[in-house]
């Protein structure tokens, strides 16, 4: 079984980290009623499983829950049949509400949203959703505005170690050298999703925890080369390949950045790449991914 989901929080207490929301959501389970809630930040940093723990601790194990994953189900059809049918049906069972978990709603189009929109206004008596996404600016503001706003933090590194150790303990196995382990909970950026998920990789394959790295890394090392061999056609469909792959532009500037601090360049070339990726990530807040992954390529010449 995957580790993320074995060790996923059922509780708010088992939550890491994110000590606003948590201050707030034991409030809102204090009185038993809460607000529309919008989660933005880094991926894996809990957003979806705080929606999940929160329709537990309200809702229990029961169909008055429905999540989406609003990426994948982003037409405005979606809206008006899944999630209106949803928000009319009146609530089963003594509970104070139904919950939509509309997940990575960065992805739905702009009337789509202005759909749901009108949903939250017209059955607030009914429904709360809980909306996450990576990027909050790609989230019209009138639905932010009838929303909690909370910003998930990248988790400290200190916690993501105390929470491996503690599986690893569960596990029965063995906890790698603790210099390894630090290192490699420092090459994710506050990303426990993906620490679990390969460190638990690297475990089964007993490979050992540098390698893995590596092989994180294999595709951005191989980017690095087409870009200083000045294949550029080539590194740009690579790098679409990859956003069509579901990296976000802020995936490929931080493992393009790793890869070029840690290559042996003359210090011009590497302070511009490096200038270059900082000013693509810093981009993406405004620009369509496939249009600044060509701009950085022109940059980059």
């Amino acid at each position: 079984m995957l580790w993320t989901e074995k060790y996923r929080p059922n509780k708010l207490a088992e939550i890491v980290g994110q000590e606003s929301f948590k201050l707030d959501a034991e409030n809102w389970i204090e009185i038993n009623d809460m607000p529309n809630v919008l989660f933005f930040g880094s991926a894996g940093t809990g957003k979806t499983a705080a929606g999940i723990v929160l329709a537990k601790e309200f809702l229990g194990n029961s169909t008055n829950f429905l999540e989406l994953n609003a990426s994948n189900d982003r037409r405005l059809e979606t809206v008006r049949t899944s999630i209106k049918d949803f928000a009319q049906q009146g609530k089963i069972g003594d509970v104070p509400f139904k919950i939509c978990l509309l997940d990575e709603m960065d992805g739905m189009t702009i009337d789509a949203q202005n759909a749901l929109k009108r949903i939250m206004e017209r059955y607030s008596n009914n429904i709360r959703f809980v909306i996450t996404c990576n990027d909050r600016s790609k989230i019209i503001y009138p639905i932010q505005s009838r929303c909690a706003n909370y910003f998930f933090e990248t988790i400290n590194n200190d916690i993501i170690y105390s929470v491996i150790s503690k599986i690893l303990t569960l596990e029965g196995k063995t906890a790698p050298p603790e210099d390894d382990l630090e290192a490699f909970i420092c090459s994710y950026n506050g990303d426990l999703r993906r620490v679990i998920t390969e460190l638990q990789a690297a475990i089964a394959s007993k490979r050992p925890l540098q390698l893995q790295i590596s092989k994180s890394l294999e595709q951005y090392n191989k980017a690095l080369d087409l870009i200083l061999t000045s294949e550029w056609t080539d590194c740009r469909d690579m790098l679409f390949k990859m956003l069509r792959n579901g990296k976000t532009v802020k995936d490929i500037c931080i493992g393009l950045h790793d890869v070029v601090v840690f290559t042996e360049l003359d210090y011009t070339k590497k302070f511009k790449l490096l200038r270059v990726i900082g000013e693509t990530e810093w981009r993406s807040q405004q620009m369509t991914p496939r249009i600044l992954v060509s701009w950085m390529m022109a940059q980059m010449k």
